[in-house]
């Protein structure tokens, strides 16, 4: 039997102690880089497939700056000013410099959220704004990929001179990795564009994990081709925010070299399913709301055998995230109904609830977060109040018996567990 440890999980910007006696499913230990600005700078002079950005943007060009919105942990507020100043001294001027947040259909953020992001200095000096998926005046048709998406993206990045994407490389549920290709589809794309490569959900080979062979992954990377970004700057960061790693340079060839380093940190084999798993999303900024919640939940749910039990920490203070998510789950009972619902007619969020419903009829699902209750139950969840959770946990270790097999997933939202089976695997 294994021994019970301590474990202070991730909620929101806080924590909730936990004693757990099961497999700690947690990502591999890599030293942080001891100087992170170093860092960000020798890759922009040494990038990957292309040539450093000192050489790449000059005097009169206007140059677009991609940058992740306020759901992303990706530390931009580091990445950004190596950038600027290269591209100050290569002779573009602050005026010619715009930072467009990549919000694909994301709501739009606050001030105070933007200026957190960037950082004070570089919100006064730089024109920043939200790119917003439902405006047509401001959306330009590029081209259509082979999957029969016609691309639209954000005219302003269009007609930038040149374009340069930042990210954070993580796992993404449909698109296999976040960062590189998708800071520009769905990140600054039009809403026709992002609903027609969500639809692909249904698809087995999306998933997270995966590259080559996954429809999504391929239907951005041809929408990315279009536009031709010139350069990418993109992290691999630790569960605590630490930087683990740049990668710069081309949007593809860069992108893949970050998704390997993410593998190599945050891939978890296990050789048989679980019967019990104690997971947290991970805190902010990765349960903001339900709807980002969710990507840990899905991931946890990986290593958990069917009908199995799971106590899930996400705080969710934003709710489920999105309107039509919330609708979805009012409206439908199950996710066999919303799954003809959506085949009829594809809502951006739907997608979300049924994802959600369909976890809760697989597993049981011990939701701990500040969500109306109503609202959890209708996602086929039992609530948890923060203050009831450790009593939850004894009662489903209690109920699981002693010689259930029981993991504790810390960092849910970066970490996917792979089970073993012979020569065939199975993740998100």
């Amino acid at each position: 039997m294994l021994p019970t440890l301590p474990y202070d999980l991730p909620y929101g910007k806080t924590h909730l102690p936990a004693c757990v006696p099961g497999d700690p499913l947690a990502p591999r230990r890599a030293a942080p880089v001891a100087d992170e600005t170093r860092a960000v700078c020798e890759a922009l002079e040494n990038p990957i497939g292309t040539a450093p950005l000192s050489r790449i943007a000059h005097s009169g060009e206007r140059v677009a700056i991609v940058v992740n919105d306020v759901t992303r942990l990706t530390r931009t507020d580091l990445i950004l000013p190596p950038i600027i100043r290269t591209l100050n001294a290569s002779g573009v001027l602050d005026r010619d410099i715009f930072i467009v947040f990549a919000l694909g259909i994301h709501r739009q953020q606050t001030d105070d959220e933007r200026k957190l992001i960037v950082g004070d200095e570089i919100y006064s000096r730089i024109r920043c704004f939200d790119h917003v998926s439902t405006d047509e005046a401001n959306l330009v048709e590029i081209g259509t990929t082979s999957f029969g998406n016609r691309v639209e993206i954000n005219r302003e990045v269009w007609e930038a001179d040149r374009i340069i994407l930042t990210g954070e490389i993580i796992y993404h549920l449909i698109a296999g990795y976040s960062g590189g290709r998708k800071s520009l589809a769905p990140g600054v794309a039009g809403f026709r564009t992002t609903t027609f490569n969500h639809r692909m959900i249904f698809d087995p080979k999306c998933r997270a994990g995966i590259l080559d062979g996954n429809p999504a992954h391929e239907d951005l990377l041809e929408a990315c081709r279009m536009a031709d970004p010139d350069f990418i700057v993109n992290v691999v960061l630790s569960p605590d925010g630490s930087l683990i790693r740049v990668v710069a340079g081309h949007y593809d060839l860069a992108h893949r070299e970050g998704c390997r380093t993410v593998d190599q940190m945050l891939r978890v084999e296990v050789q048989e399913p679980y019967d019990l798993m104690v997971a947290s999303a991970g805190g902010f900024p990765l349960d903001i709301d339900l709807r980002q919640a969710h990507k840990g939940l899905e991931n946890a749910c990986q290593a958990l055998r069917p009908g199995g039990s799971i106590l899930f920490y996400a705080e969710c203070p934003n709710g489920a995230g999105i309107q039509s998510f919330e609708d979805y789950v009012r409206r439908y009972r199950d996710d066999h109904e919303m799954q003809q619902a959506l085949e009829r007619e594809f809502v951006v969020g739907g997608h979300k609830a049924y994802w959600v419903a369909r976890l809760g009829r697989l597993y049981r699902v011990h939701l701990v977060s500040a969500l109306d209750p109503d609202f959890v139950r209708r996602c086929h969840f039992e609530p948890v109040s923060p203050e009831a959770h450790q009593q939850v946990l004894q009662d489903l270790l209690q109920e699981a018996g002693g010689t259930a097999r029981v993991a504790v997933l810390p960092y849910a939202g970066f970490t996917l567990p792979v089970v073993q089976r012979g020569k065939e695997t199975r993740s998100a």
